[in-house]
Formats: C-alpha cells, structure tokens, sequence
C-alpha cells in the first residue's frame, strides 16, 4: 500500500537548488452547493440518494455516477452492498467525462484485485491519467510505481516531478522505510528519499517539468 507524506515543493526546490519560492496552501476555493442527491445523503435517506444517483447517472451525470462508483466500492453498512462490477462500470463513466477522482479510483481497483485482476501497470495507467488531471493523490501514486519501476517503466526524474506536485498540494503521509516495510518516526520520506538519489541536474530537470506543468481538462482520451 503506497505511504502518503507531506512536503511542500519549497523543500523540493530547496534540494534541487532552487530559489524560487513556493508553498504549500490550503485550497480556500468556495464547496459547491449540494446536490439533491449528496443533500439526502447526509440527511440519511441513503436509499432516496442511491435512487436519485442512479436516475441522474442513466441521463449522464458523471458526478451522480461518481459518488454511485464510491458507493458500490466501499459497501458501507445501510447504504449498498459492495460490489465492484457496478463501481467500475460508474466510475468509468465519470472518469471517462473527465473526472480524475474516478481514475484514481480504478487505479486502486487494479492495484490491489477489486473486482479485477491485480496490474500494476494497469493503475499505473489509471493514477498516471488522474495526475495529469492535477490530482494530487493521484500524482503521489503514479510516483511512487514510477520511482520503483512496477508502472511498467522507471523514470526517478518523472516521478520526482510528481512528487514534488503532489507535494505542492499538501499531499501527506508519514516517513517510510520501504527495506522494512516500518513507519520511520522522524526519518525521511518519499521525496527526500529520492531527492538524496539524484543528481542536481535531475533535481532541476524535474523541477523545471513541475513549473511547466499543466492539469488537463474535459473527457478523457483513451
């Protein structure tokens, strides 16, 4: 299971030998206003927002079909049983119209046998499309098989460009050592680890990629 940890790109660039200033901030931007079906969800009726979820989602609702793909996956007591053919056909669809919290989410189906077959490099196929939409927890995940090389590939320069977006995000976690597979109390995580491995060129050729980098927007394209 991938181990979250927190670092803001400042201390990426510090490493790398930045000067640009950058920080972590919180995201301060206004929640949109509920839907009727996440409004009856936090008032309970869990059968009334499956329903309208449902309804919504056959009309073409990526945003009913996602919250139907968290539903069918996480099989919470009194609100649906669990069952991962209905949360891969949802959030393949919300995916599909361009929502990267669904990627991320196929990509953990894949990582680790939800109804699938386990593939690495399947959800690495799936993190690396929710990262290139800017999700952050998508990003910390693509970087983490990306360092290893189990995405299929090993590119410790890409990766440490996601690390460090993720990162600029609050992305958290705690220090690991992956050799002991034990939570490090005060140790060093996934970015310093990695960050200590390369040289000041690759620091600076993955800074200079998050600089340039931009989320995409839309439907996805397979």
């Amino acid at each position: 299971m991938n181990i979250l940890k927190a670092a803001g790109l400042a201390l990426a660039l510090t490493l790398a030998g930045g000067a640009v200033a950058l920080r972590v901030v919180a995201d301060t931007s206004t929640q949109p206003p509920r839907t009727e079906g996440e409004d009856l969800y936090h008032r309970g009726f869990y059968d009334q927002a499956i329903a309208w979820w449902t309804e919504q989602a056959a009309k073409g609702d990526a945003g009913a079909a996602y919250h139907l793909g968290v539903e069918y996956m996480d099989g919470k007591p009194n609100v649906v049983q669990r069952d991962y053919e209905k949360a891969r056909k949802y959030h393949m669809q919300a995916a599909l119209a361009g929502d990267p919290r669904s990627m991320m989410d196929i990509g953990s189906m894949y990582e680790y046998g939800l109804g699938v077959t386990a593939d690495l490099v399947q959800a690495a196929a799936w993190y690396e499309r929710g990262a290139n939409y800017g999700y952050w927890p998508a990003q910390y995940n693509f970087a983490t098989l990306l360092e290893t090389g189990e995405a299929g590939r090993k590119d410790e320069v890409e990766a440490m460009k996601f690390y460090m977006l993720a990162a600029d995000q609050g992305m958290g976690g705690v220090p690991y050592d992956r050799t002991s597979n034990r939570v490090v109390r005060g140790g060093d995580g996934a970015i310093e680890m990695l960050a200590k491995r390369l040289t000041k060129q690759q620091l600076d050729d993955a800074t200079a990629r998050a600089k340039a980098f931009k989320p995409l927007s839309g439907p996805l394209k397979l």
